[in-house]
């Protein structure tokens, strides 16, 4: 699944002149459970609504959204939910074709499948973060962001904590493997992202904003 700059990529698409924080920590934040200790994949398959192995349908996604969406009014909040599903979602649609196509393309040991998927997906993150006119703001919005428990899954230590793990690991430069991406190149990481904020922003049924001043 995509790490945090293709999230924080796709909500800077959603919106003019650009994500939220509230936003922005939501998109990363079903991953937070990594803020635990030896994490499990059943674990991490809870926050992200996977039952029995297989992602939630499209209509469980968006039940679930419209009801954690009527937990508070807080506009922070909402668009801390929006972000949260907005994960999910950008996680379905990368498992469903860029990571589809890079188990059927992939040449090599069978054992260092995982391996290459780390290395070319870290390098992404640095491709992203040095070439995206808004990377460095999007970091700084991040830090300021107020975190939410996300009840019965995360709670807001965990979220706060998984913020700063990621702004961490972004901003040290020997995590950058200095590779040249076989599988997932950035023109093809561009043209998922366009893609999936395009069907993001159809989600008008959920109550998703149109514009950022809903934070």
């Amino acid at each position: 699944m995509p790490w945090p700059m293709v999230h924080f990529a796709v909500a800077q698409r959603l919106f003019e002149p650009g994500p939220s924080p509230a936003f922005l920590l939501g998109s990363i934040s079903p991953d937070a459970i990594h803020a635990r200790e030896h994490v499990t994949r059943k674990e991490k398959g809870v926050t992200h609504l996977v039952h029995e192995g297989r992602f939630p349908s499209i209509q469980t996604l968006q039940q679930a959204c419209v009801s954690y969406l009527d937990q508070h009014r807080d506009p922070d909040w909402k668009a801390f939910v929006w972000g949260y599903f907005a994960h999910i979602y950008t996680d379905i649609r990368w498992t469903e074709t860029l990571y589809a196509d890079f188990e059927r393309e992939y040449v090599g040991d069978p054992d260092k499948i995982r391996d290459t998927y780390n290395r070319e997906v870290s390098q992404l993150e640095f491709d992203l973060l040095k070439r995206e006119p808004w990377a460095q703001d999007a970091l700084i919005q991040l830090r300021q962001a107020r975190a939410f428990a996300v009840e019965p899954f995360l709670t807001q230590d965990e979220v706060s904590r998984y913020r700063d793990m990621k702004l961490a690991w972004l901003e040290e430069e020997r995590h950058e493997p200095k590779i040249e991406t076989m599988y997932f190149q950035e023109t093809k990481a561009r043209r998922f992202i366009e893609k999936t904020a395009e069907e993001i922003t159809e989600w008008v049924a959920w109550g998703f904003p149109r514009e950022r001043s809903v934070t």
